[in-house]
This record gives structure tokens, C-alpha cells and sequence, in this order.
């Protein structure tokens, strides 16, 4: 049996309700919600026109420093700001004034020059009336030039100046230590404030952080317990040491962390945090006794509400989950995510006008080319093949680098709908598009199968695995066009072997393994290799197959048995169409 190819772009509507990607309830909030109040950006490039560019006294400038400025504004109207920083820090050396350094380390850093920002900080820093954003700027340019030291100069003139609290600003500044300083810098700066401020949570909680993105889980896990022993009232303390649980493998720990936390501070962030964690975990049941709870207690918390319906979904109550999203749009919380899963629901249920009438209120965002891609099967599914493809050629011109993902779902319904020849021309079309891509290289070899291209199947499967030779669908697709097309039965074992040993259960490659065997007359092994990919997998194609090896070894009653019970569930399936006009 040939695998078709895996739709990339499509949320898997040919599974149950119950299929909804974990990601989404874990995307709907973050368990380490935002608590220092402060954002550290890279510094916007402004206009370097109007007032701003009066950076120093007219009285002051000499030919030398506005020939500088000039040619820094000159070349920052035009976009040239790697020019621009040239001519700023020259202004900044030569006038040594703290607002002309200020724009040069800006420009320098925005530009990704270190050494030029470093040099402009140098001059700025020099400026004992340096506002704290100043401050957090040379710190971010410190810590990516490495400099220890003058970093933790600016740390503590921070901490100094600031009138926000000081854990928020010890967190504020573990972020932009986490994200700025490199690894061995990170820590020894987080080890300094750690021992400067032994008894705050924040430090230790920040620089967990830090260890655990450089994979010390350990130290990540005793950091986050100490900021829980010395604050048991905060609850991001609580959230760091359970996520450290959970990247370690002790999802159990990270579980148990979160239900006594949550149960004794009762906070948004820690009963979503264990919600979330407990649906990633498919405890479903519990996840909703959760949000239910969470619900209860915060009635205007849209997010619960959303995650709540996503479970209602896991758990297969789609009345309940078709309430919660309805409420939920028509309260204009999540309205393109909440239409985009009432399309599903209705899709479900095959009531295809209440779904193209929700997918089509999906917005820009997130879910807005699954929408669209469900709104082109659903046309194709209901004989408006060409209104599908005028929805895939769309989504082509509006996102050319998905392309390939809209030809792969244009070829499939195509092939759905046996157009083969028009399957395998667009897909060739692609293909002289983007050559190298190997989705659209196995499609294509199916499609060529399907109209008696067999030199140019063998060639794209072969491209396929020349590049990836572990390839366990090209492998199988291979050996089974040559076990089912020719009589070259040795290399078909050799493909099929290869694809059972790194699948030795896939139910497509027993019955391809198994109708190589029908094909060399070994009915027996064969019978053996379908039954059992018929009982993991009971469709058409592997029904066909196991009722012709029972009916060459005079077992023709059941192979009937067989065909006729597959019919039931797939009465259009041509394999089995086939094979009964054939052996009438």
C-alpha cells in the first residue's frame, strides 16, 4: 500500500473532535506570565530628521562635528544606517557629548555592530546623569560585548536609580541578562546578584531561568526551589520549578508542584498552569475540572474559557464545546480561534454550510490558511472541485513561501477526485518551481503511478531517498510499486525490508511486505502479513488485497466476508469495486 502524502498545512479533519493539537491549550496563556513590568527591546532607528537630530548646542559645533551629524542624518534618510553609525560615533569621539553617544550606540546596536556600540557607550556612560533606559542600554550592549564587569556597573546603577521594586527589577534584569550576555557572562552575572541578594526570590528564580535554557537542569531545579522556600506566596516560583520538572521528565513532579500551589493561592496563573499541564498530559477529565473551576472563579477570563472548550473538544462533548466557542465569539474574545474550531465541529458533523459559514469568519492570523484550506475541502468534498482550487491558487499568490503546501492539498483533492493526469501536471509544474523539494517529489511519484509513469515514479522516489535514504513512506512506496507494477521482486523486498525494520508495525508497509509475497505466489506468508495490517488498519485497499490471498487459497467464502464488511464502511473504495468485478 502506498502512502498518500501528509497534508502539511491542514488541522487533520479526517480524525474525530478529540484530535485537537495539545499546542493550542498550552498557547492559549503562558505559564510564566510576564511580572517585571519592564520590556527590554533593541532600540528603534527613529527618523534621524526633525527635532530629535538637535543633539548638541548649534553654538558648539564645529566643522568636524557637522560635517559627522550631517552625514549621520543624510545617510539615515536614506536608509543607510550601517553609514549613518559611522558618522554618529564619529560625532560621539570627537563632541564626547552623552546625547550624540546615546544615538550612536542606538544606531550601532540596531546596525548589530558590538564594537561600534560598545565604543559609543564608552562615551556615554561617562554621563553621571544617565537616565535608567540609558542604564538598560548599556547593559544590553555590555553583555553582548562580553564585559562582566562594566555589565554589573550598570546592574547596580539600575537597581540604584529605578523607583520600580526591586524583584521586578532583578527579573527585568535576568531577562535582559538571558538574552543579551553570552553563556559563561549570564551566569557569572546572575552568580554576583545571587550572593548580593541571598534572601530575594527573584534572583534565584531568574537565574533558574538562565541554567535551564543552558540545559543545568539540576541547578535549574534547586534555583527554583529556593525562590519558593524564601517566597511560598508567589507564584511564579511555583511555575519556574514546575517547568524545570517537566523539561527534566518528571512531568509527575511538575504536576504534583502545580496542584498544591494552585489549590493554596488559588492565582490565575497557577490553576491555568496546571490545567494546561494536565490536557498537554491528556488527563483531560481533570483539565476540565480545572478550567471549570477556574471559570467559576473568574467569570470574565476569556482564556480559561477557550482552553476549557478545547478540552470539551479533546473529550468528544462537542455540544458543550460548540456553547463555549459560540459565547466566546459573540463576546468577541479569540472570534477567528473560536469560529475556526466551530467550522471544525460543524465540519464534523458534515453540516458543510454551518462550517464554510464559520471558516470564512476566521480573520488573518493563526488560523486563517487552515480556515481557508478546510473551506477547499469542503468544496471539493461537495462536487465544487474547481471553486477548491481557486481557494488553493489563492492562498498560493497571497503566501508564495507555503506554495508547496498548497500544492500538495490541491493534488490530493485532485487525486480524490481520480483526476490523475491533472494531478501529476500540477505537481509538475511545482516541482520545475521548487525542484529540490522532496514532499512534492513523492506526491508526484504517486501520481505518476496512478497513470502508468513508472520510469518517472522510480525517479522521484529515488531522488527522495537519495537525499533522505531513512525515508520510510518513499521506501515503502517504492517496493510497492515495483512489488504491484513489475516483476522486480527483489528489489521490492529490499525496499520493503528497509521500511518494516524502521516501521515494523505500519499497517501500509505489512500489506505492502504482504502483496509482494501474493505477487510471488507465497499465499500463506502473505495471508499472515495482511491480517495482520487489516486487523490494525481495517480499509479498502488492505481488505482488497487480504480477500484475494484468501481467495487463492480456496478461501473464498471469507474473502467475500472480508469485502463485503469493508464496503459497509467504504462503499466507494475502487480497490475493493475492483477486485469484485474482477472475481464475480
Amino acid at each position: 500500500m502506498v502512502l498518500r502524502f501528509v497534508l502539511i498545512i491542514v488541522v487533520a479533519l479526517s480524525v474525530g473532535c478529540a484530535h485537537v493539537a495539545n499546542s493550542e491549550i498550552a498557547a492559549v496563556k503562558k505559564r510564566v506570565e510576564p511580572t517585571t513590568g519592564v520590556e527590554q527591546k533593541t532600540p528603534e532607528v527613529k527618523s534621524l530628521s526633525g527635532p530629535e537630530s538637535t543633539l548638541v548646542e548649534q553654538s558648539n559645533l564645529d566643522a568636524v562635528l557637522l560635517y559627522s551629524l550631517l552625514g549621520g542624518e543624510l545617510a539615515g534618510q536614506r536608509g543607510e544606517v550601517g553609514l549613518a553609525s559611522v558618522f554618529y560615533l564619529s560625532a560621539a569621539k570627537h563632541s564626547k557629548d552623552p546625547q550624540v553617544a546615546l544615538r550612536a550606540a542606538q544606531i550601532a546596536l540596531y546596525n548589530k555592530d558590538i564594537a561600534a556600540a560598545k565604543s559609543a557607550v564608552d562615551i556615554l556612560v561617562a554621563d553621571k546623569n544617565m537616565s535608567v533606559p540609558s542604564h538598560k542600554l548599556a547593559l544590553t550592549i555590555y553583555l553582548r560585548a562580553g564585559e562582566l564587569e562594566k555589565s554589573l556597573q550598570q546592574i547596580e546603577l539600575i537597581l540604584k536609580k529605578s523607583d520600580i521594586p526591586v524583584r521586578n527589577m532583578l527579573l527585568a534584569i535576568g531577562d535582559v541578562v538571558s538574552r543579551n550576555a553570552v553563556n559563561g557572562v549570564a551566569v557569572s552575572v546572575m552568580n554576583t546578584l545571587v550572593n548580593k541578594y541571598p534572601e530575594e526570590a527573584s534572583v534565584y528564580l531568574a537565574r533558574s531561568q538562565i541554567v535551564s535554557r543552558l540545559g543545568e537542569l539540576k541547578q535549574a531545579e534547586r534555583d527554583a526551589l529556593k525562590s519558593t522556600q524564601l517566597d511560598p506566596s508567589w507564584p511564579t516560583g511555583f511555575v519556574q520549578l514546575a517547568l524545570v520538572l517537566e523539561n527534566s521528565g518528571d512531568t509527575d513532579g511538575a504536576l504534583a508542584v502545580l496542584k498544591d500551589a494552585s489549590h493554596r493561592l488559588k492565582t490565575r496563573q497557577l490553576m491555568m498552569g496546571y490545567g494546561q499541564l494536565l490536557a498537554k498530559n491528556e488527563q483531560y477529565e481533570a483539565a476540565k475540572e480545572k478550567f471549570l473551576e477556574l471559570v467559576s472563579l473568574e467569570q470574565n477570563y476569556p482564556e480559561a474559557r477557550f482552553a476549557l472548550g478545547l478540552v470539551y473538544l479533546k473529550l468528544d462533548d462537542a455540544i458543550r464545546a460548540t456553547e463555549v466557542f459560540t459565547r466566546l465569539y459573540e463576546a468577541k474574545a479569540f472570534p477567528s480561534k473560536s469560529a475556526f474550531y466551530l467550522g471544525r465541529i460543524y465540519y464534523y458533523q458534515k453540516e458543510y454550510e454551518d462550517a464554510l459559514a464559520w471558516f470564512e469568519k476566521v480573520a488573518a492570523g493563526d488560523h486563517y490558511i487552515d480556515a481557508q484550506a478546510s473551506i477547499a475541502m469542503i468544496k471539493s468534498e461537495t462536487g465544487d472541485l474547481q471553486g477548491a482550487r481557486s481557494v488553493l491558487q489563492r492562498l498560493r499568490n497571497a503566501y508564495p513561501k507555503k506554495s508547496v503546501r498548497f500544492y500538495l492539498l490541491e493534488a490530493e483533492l485532485l487525486m480524490d477526485g481520480q483526476h490523475m493526469k491533472r494531478s501529476y501536471d500540477m505537481l509538475t509544474e511545482a516541482i520545475n518551481e521548487t525542484p529540490d523539494d522532496l514532499a512534492l517529489r513523492y506526491a508526484r511519484s504517486i501520481a505518476a503511478t496512478e497513470i502508468g509513469e513508472l520510469d518517472l515514479a522510480e525517479k522521484d522516489l529515488l531522488f527522495v531517498l537519495e537525499r533522505e535514504p531513512k525515508d520510510v513512506n518513499a521506501l515503502n512506496a517504492l517496493g510497492y510499486t515495483l512489488a504491484s507494477k513489475t516483476f522486480r521482486f527483489k528489489e521490492a523486498r529490499y525496499y520493503l525490508a528497509q521500511a518494516l525494520a524502521l516501521k515494523p508495525n505500519d499497517a501500509a508497509i505489512l500489506d505492502s511486505m504482504g502483496w509482494l509475497n501474493y505477487r510471488e505466489g507465497r499465499y500463506e506468508q502473505a495471508l499472515i502479513l495482511l491480517e495482520k495490517a487489516y486487523k490494525t488498519t481495517p480499509e479498502g485497499e488492505i481488505a482488497a488485497h487480504l480477500g484475494e490471498t484468501m481467495w487463492m487459497l480456496g478461501r473464498q467464502k471469507e474473502a467475500r466476508t472480508v469485502w463485503e464488511d469493508a464496503l459497509k464502511r467504504d462503499a466507494g473504495n475502487r480497490y475493493l469495486i475492483e477486485v469484485l468485478q474482477r472475481l464475480k
